[in-house]
């Protein structure tokens, strides 16, 4: 399973234990795996950890939804990065075929729009440039 948190981000420079990314302002849709607790997964990213272990708890946003999915994570990550401006190597460190798991997002109903043509696996109509 795999689940999308949606932030709202500031105009930053986000610096993790080895690298830094730049954002520019604006929503940005951030992939991730769980197992059977989503919702504790989500939760943490809702809540702002105070102990920092993966890139996006370096992001300094806010969250403004969250889904979950049966999808898998590489496979999602996969497909967005197909048709979703990226923040490259962010949050993506164990995956082969994705080359970023955070995503620059027009709005959340070009997301919804681009997420249902991914479930719906018709990747051409999945658009978030």
């Amino acid at each position: 399973m795999s689940y999308l948190v949606l932030f709202r981000c500031p105009s930053s420079v986000v610096e993790t234990k080895a690298r830094r990314f730049y954002l520019d302002e604006g929503l940005y849709a951030y992939v991730g795996s769980c197992g059977v607790s989503c919702h504790k997964r989500i939760a943490r990213h809702l809540r702002r950890p105070a102990r920092r272990h993966w890139h996006v708890d370096y992001l300094p946003c806010e969250a403004v939804a969250a889904f979950a999915t049966r999808l898998r994570e590489p496979d999602l990550a996969a497909r967005l990065s197909a048709c979703a401006e990226y923040v490259k190597g962010f949050g993506s460190t164990d995956d082969r075929r994705a080359p970023s798991h955070l995503f620059k997002v027009g709005s959340l109903a070009q997301l919804l729009d681009a997420i249902s043509a991914v479930l719906h696996d018709k990747p051409g109509q999945a658009e978030l440039r």
